[in-house]
């Protein structure tokens, strides 16, 4: 297999599972019309769809309605809202959490047990902790994720810096810039990606210094973006 193809086959892969896009084995996109407008058939990456499969077989089912949401949305959650009464909707522990997952959230009770999850063994564990706390709209929260940027351990502040960026709390800038220059790779895209999506003017020339000076592709690429939704 080429290297092209390779590349074009690891792009299924995250395609089928997020979007349900269409791929071919051969490595060629299939026209969805053709020169005269009639519909053509897409070829499936057989492939793509083996892994998708096996990566759903006996997971928890709260992961197994997540996946198959996504699948059956093309990855956008706004095409089942609202979801309350839909007869496709799963009568199930798992869809009563994802419909609490998706409410506004301001309660500070829950702020404690999220932060002691920043620092969790499990990566994932870490990483929806900190978005979650992004998401509640409580000072208790924003202190929370602040604080976890100067923790000593960089995955806790990456997904802190994260969590500040889903925010949308003008107040995270301040403590943001600051971790631009990080030690850790890995903290300074999390930076870079958060001041863009919080379209922070103050973050314009340090990421512009960042873009142009940091040895580090995927954070060069993330001011590039960041760049691209503060100047849009």
């Amino acid at each position: 297999m080429s290297t092209s193809i390779g590349r074009t086959a690891a792009a299924c892969v995250v395609a089928v599972i997020v979007a349900g896009a269409a791929c071919v084995r051969d490595g060629t996109a299939q026209p969805a019309v053709t020169a005269q407008g009639r519909s053509v058939a897409i070829a499936d990456d057989t492939a793509s769809v083996t892994r998708l499969l096996r990566a759903v077989r006996g997971v928890d089912p709260l992961l197994c309605e997540l996946a198959t949401r996504n699948v059956d949305m093309h990855g956008s959650w706004s095409r089942w809202a609202p979801m309350n009464g839909d007869p496709l909707e799963v009568d199930s522990a798992a869809s009563a959490l994802i419909h609490w997952i998706q409410r506004d959230h301001n309660d500070p009770a829950v702020v404690p047990q999220l932060r002691a999850a920043l620092a969790d063994p499990d990566a994932c564990v870490r990483r929806v902790a900190g978005s979650f706390l992004g998401r509640i709209d409580h000072p208790a929260a924003l202190t929370a994720l602040v604080g976890a940027l100067d923790e000593p351990n960089a995955d806790v502040r990456s997904v802190a810096a994260l969590g500040l960026g889903l925010s949308s709390n003008q107040a995270a800038i301040a403590p943001l810039l600051r971790h631009l220059r990080d030690e850790s790779a890995a903290v300074r895209r999390a930076t870079a990606w958060s001041l863009g999506s919080l379209e922070a003017s103050a973050a314009l020339v340090p990421l512009v210094e960042l873009l142009a000076r940091d040895p580090d592709p995927k954070v060069r690429q993330a001011a590039a973006w960041a760049l691209g939704e503060i100047d849009g």
